[in-house]
């Protein structure tokens, strides 16, 4: 491995992402955050960045201009902004499934009014970037929108293009907002008031009221990870963790859990 890398790793920089890659694979976290290996565009993934922006610029409008209709426009707009960008080089679509693709991105949209009044909400903050170091790690990433309520208290709030948790898995899906509430707290003397989950395929709201208890908890979970990961460093060992992700990883092909065996030799009856 390479020993810039190692020096580069004494201090481990984590996203709620990439701790969730280190947490699901080691292997995976590896081949994202230390490889840098690059990973197709996907259509997934690409409609959640077009709907983040469309709504990133409609709450920078005026109260008064944050219309459904503005905000359909957007989409258009917006889409062609991006469609040429070099993460979305890869984002292949013939015209059908390109028409297909926006007209999703555009239900989403229409489902968000359905859930909020934009006109009513005055953002602090719009996809704002936040970090904070800790005896083990570097915690940054950027948050969906922070409002200041009332009270003066915190909401931070994340939008979801994908399916809705169940109710099993509902609290794990909170990780990134966590995540983000500890930053605040630590980073800023903030305890948010409330983290919402604002899912847009079905439609529906999902809330929880942080702790601190709550976030000391993830708090010694990330300091785990980040000892976890230089731990994995210093021994060049990022050990794979098959699981249903693998499904859908990039890097499968290259995986060491997923390498074919080689044939025995035959050996003539001996």
């Amino acid at each position: 491995m390479d020993p810039a890398v190692l020096e580069d790793i004494e201090v481990v920089a984590l996203s709620p992402s990439r701790a969730s890659d280190f947490k699901s694979c080691p292997q995976l976290f590896k081949f994202r955050a230390i490889d840098r290996l690059p990973e197709p565009a996907e259509p997934a993934s690409a409609l959640g960045t077009l709907v983040h922006a469309v709504l990133e610029h409609l709450h920078r409008l005026p109260n008064d201009l944050r219309t459904e209709h503005r905000a359909q426009e957007l989409v258009q707009e917006v889409w062609a902004a991006i469609r040429d960008a070099e993460d979305q080089a890869g984002l292949l679509f013939t015209r059908q499934q390109e028409k297909e693709w926006i007209e999703q991105a555009r239900k989403l949209v229409t489902n968000y009014f359905r859930l909020e009044d934009p006109v009513s909400i005055e953002p602090h903050e719009l996809e704002w970037w936040v970090e904070h170091e800790t005896a083990s790690a570097f915690l940054r990433g950027i948050i969906d929108r922070v409002e200041v309520v009332a009270d003066g208290e915190w909401v931070l709030t994340d939008y979801k293009t994908g399916p809705s948790p169940s109710e099993t898995y509902a609290f794990d899906r909170f990780f990134g907002l966590r995540f983000y509430a500890l930053v605040c707290w630590r980073a800023f003397g903030r305890l948010p008031k409330q983290l919402r989950l604002v899912h847009l395929r079905e439609p529906e709201v999902i809330t929880l009221v942080p702790t601190p208890q709550m976030l000391e908890g993830i708090e010694r979970q990330l300091e785990a990870i980040g000892s976890a990961i230089r731990r994995a460093v210093q021994r060049e060992d990022f050990r794979p963790r098959p699981s249903y992700i693998c499904n859908w990883c990039p890097h499968k092909a290259i995986c060491p859990a997923w390498e074919v065996p080689q044939a025995l030799a035959p050996t003539n009856g001996l």
